[in-house]
């Protein structure tokens, strides 16, 4: 009787140790769990205030950077304006130079010949009847009205020659001086073209490298919305993994406490896999959401007090999405899917659809 009684005791005492090792363990696990969920609810907290502040940042300095974009794009084409206007005004100078020197041509010929052949009058003055002497001319005449003739009609020549080269003088003087002037504003022209052309040049490489700012910061913000989104991913993967081990964690507390007292099983999850039937309108607002994050596709308003924020769905003819926001007049069972454009959020209108949570 006694040998019974001490393995019965043996076995009680077993039972109890084992017990209280399991209880342990389970207080371990809804610890750990406790603790995951307060870190990953921190650092989500935390990376997306900074995300979002940085983005508004990245924001705010793409737009002045595209506004000195626009103003560097409108002071590039003055200055083209201005070359092209330049390069007319050189044409007109080149033009007129040409011409001018065609010109200057004929007055430098017109002076050659009306001297040749002045130097042939004189010359056939002191050559006529083989004698060096003016005066042969009156002695060969055959009357003196053929004298006078002769020597007036030598005098009218030389005169005529003479007004001719002088004409021709002056308008080789007039052209050079005007070939001069002429090929000192193109020198200018030119100058001030290649002054422009410069400036254009320096204005379109500026405009072309605030082009790439604006597009890097662009891409910055890109890369920003994936980080914070791929956050909210992480702390919802955290969420259910301290679900999950709150799921380990409490049946074991419970045969625990079953040991020492049974009681009511734990009542499943309210909202994993419900179907819910709601109408769900939808809208195009852009900003900020009740939850701290951007509207995007998948942004999905509710009533907290319906679905709970954070919950994911699946919802027909939308895709997934999540509970990130609230409205004034989502009550009870209505929800507002977020759509990129107006258009699209018309589109969609008003709907009542089962959706799925999960």
């Amino acid at each position: 009787m006694r040998t019974h009684s001490t393995s019965a005791a043996a076995r009680l005492a077993a039972v109890f140790t084992g017990l209280l090792l399991v209880a342990s363990v389970s207080v371990a696990l809804a610890a750990d769990a406790s603790g995951l969920r307060s870190q990953a609810a921190s650092l989500g907290t935390s990376l997306g205030t900074s995300l979002g502040a940085d983005d508004e940042s990245l924001d705010a300095r793409a737009n002045a950077a595209t506004l000195e974009l626009y103003a560097l794009e409108a002071e590039l084409g003055r200055a083209r304006g201005a070359v092209e206007s330049l390069s007319a005004r050189q044409a007109v100078v080149a033009r007129n130079r040409t011409a001018a020197r065609r010109q200057l041509t004929v007055a430098r010929d017109a002076l050659r010949i009306s001297q040749s052949r002045l130097a042939e009058l004189v010359r056939a003055l002191y050559e006529q009847s083989g004698s060096a002497d003016p005066l042969a001319i009156l002695l060969g005449a055959a009357s003196l009205e053929e004298a006078l003739a002769g020597l007036d009609s030598l005098t009218r020549a030389a005169g005529q020659n003479s007004k001719i080269i002088e004409q021709a003088r002056s308008a080789r003087a007039k052209l050079g001086a005007l070939d001069t002037r002429l090929a000192a504003q193109g020198a200018e022209l030119a100058k001030l073209a290649a002054e422009a052309a410069g400036r254009a040049s320096a204005l379109a490489e500026a405009a072309e490298t605030r082009e790439r700012f604006v597009a890097g910061l662009r891409h910055q913000q890109g890369l920003n919305a994936a980080r914070i989104a791929s956050i909210e991913t992480q702390a919802r993967s955290a969420e259910v993994q301290t679900t999950a081990i709150s799921a380990i964690a409490a049946p074991v507390t419970t045969a625990v406490v079953d040991a020492a007292a049974p009681t009511a099983a734990s009542a499943p999850s309210a909202t994993s896999g419900r179907t819910i039937t709601v109408s769900a309108t939808g809208y195009a607002l852009r900003g900020r959401t009740a939850t701290g994050i951007q509207t995007a596709p998948g942004v999905v308003a509710v009533d907290p007090s319906v679905i709970p924020l954070g919950t994911r769905m699946t919802i027909p003819g939308y895709g997934e999405g999540i509970a990130a926001d609230t409205g004034g007049a989502v009550h009870g069972n209505i929800i507002d899917l977020w759509f990129p454009s107006r258009a699209q959020a018309l589109q969609w209108g008003r709907r009542t659809v089962t959706i799925t949570l999960r």
